[in-house]
């Protein structure tokens, strides 16, 4: 039996780079326990029901930090028409789509183009495009005062400027209205999903409510262009094209994530081994980001991934993350700590702590 080699990735973190081994083989398929499959049908049920839902999450949330999730509530429709908006918008000129730059948007949100992110310097630069919104308390049916936020002052709260976004739009039949509507169905969800969290740590299920009100929220279309001419090691050395996007952990709490069948999800198991997080029919994928594994004193798992798209035609996803308010100051939470188990990390706000990574992001991308 040949022996399994390993090399070394370089990642972001906010306090700098960390390094992990990974194998050198190619991706395998996950087993059922790598990444479980978890029927959602019990989230509106009894709180027993709910924390028999939980158990399952934890043990999800415990091994490779990744799952799928089926009957979510989100209407297959309402997906199709959203798919159909991300299609039309990517499907434009340039010219047009940089009309909603992110440059211009602020953090309202809004267009970044091929190749402008750069979330792994050791790898290419990512092959995609990306249009988002932020969020915005106007669009959150929770919020019965919004101007109340909107006039805070709290720096924080600064919303930028939607307007770029929808003016630049408005010549896109339906597009403002069913991007709103997609953003509203999975922040609805990724709440319902917080409590089930707070539940699988052994916390009331109410734990976190006071730290989503107003959360980070951001509802992104991604476009993957074709790859074509792509050679025998799956890389077009020509053109510089590697990933889709680098390998990395997701920075806030949990992530939503729809995807087409095109494949190309990469997930590192916990024996450093990449997983084909293929696409399956009616699911959403559900991960775990860097401030939950923070306040579960690493009970959770983080989990490195990276996507690639080798084929020639387009790969298409609609990712959702979801943090806590931005300037809520949060700790590990008391349930995982003990006298063998310190706390191993500092109180910080979500807010501060998306700052950091963004910010070396950003410096990462400018420097490459």
């Amino acid at each position: 039996m040949a022996q399994t080699k390993y090399t070394q990735i370089e990642l972001l973190s906010a306090k700098g780079p960390v390094y992990r081994r990974v194998s050198t083989a190619p991706p395998r398929t996950p087993t059922e326990d790598e990444i479980p499959i978890i029927d959602l049908s019990p989230i509106d049920g009894t709180l027993e029901m709910q924390k028999e839902l939980a158990s399952r999450i934890r043990a999800a949330a415990k091994n490779t930090g990744f799952f799928y999730i089926t009957n979510h509530g989100i209407p297959e429709e309402l997906i199709q028409k959203a798919l159909a908006q991300a299609k039309a918008f990517f499907g434009q000129s340039e010219e047009e789509k940089q009309r909603v730059s992110n440059r211009e948007a602020g953090r309202a949100g809004g267009f970044q183009g091929v190749g402008s992110t750069q979330v792994n310097k050791t790898e290419t630069r990512d092959h995609k495009e990306t249009f988002s919104i932020r969020y915005n308390p106007v669009n959150d049916p929770t919020i019965s005062d919004p101007q109340s936020l909107l006039l805070s002052g709290n720096p924080n709260n600064a919303y930028g400027k939607p307007d770029v976004i929808w003016k630049g739009t408005s010549h896109l039949q339906g597009f403002r209205e069913v991007t709103i509507e997609f953003w509203q169905k999975r922040l609805e969800l990724a709440r319902k999903m917080v409590r089930l969290f707070a539940l699988a740590l052994d916390l009331p299920r109410d734990h976190f409510d006071s730290v989503i009100t107003h959360p980070g929220a951001d509802g992104v279309y991604i476009h993957y262009p074709g790859t074509p001419d792509i050679d025998t090691t799956n890389r077009n050395k020509d053109k510089g094209i590697d990933v889709g996007i680098g390998s990395h952990t997701d920075i806030q709490c949990v992530t939503l994530l729809w995807q087409d069948m095109s494949g190309g999800l990469q997930v590192l198991s916990a024996d450093d081994e990449w997983l084909d997080a293929r696409p399956i029919e009616g699911t959403l994928v559900v991960n775990i980001g860097d401030f939950l594994q923070r306040l579960s004193n690493n009970t959770f798992k983080s989990t490195v991934h990276r996507v690639y798209n080798r084929k020639s035609t387009s790969r298409y996803a609609m990712p959702f993350f979801l943090g806590f308010n931005p300037e809520s100051v949060c700790e590990v939470v008391p349930t995982c700590i003990d006298q063998e188990h310190p706390a191993l990390y500092e109180p910080i706000s979500c807010g501060e702590w998306h700052h950091r990574r963004l910010a070396l992001a950003e410096k990462n991308a400018a420097a490459a």
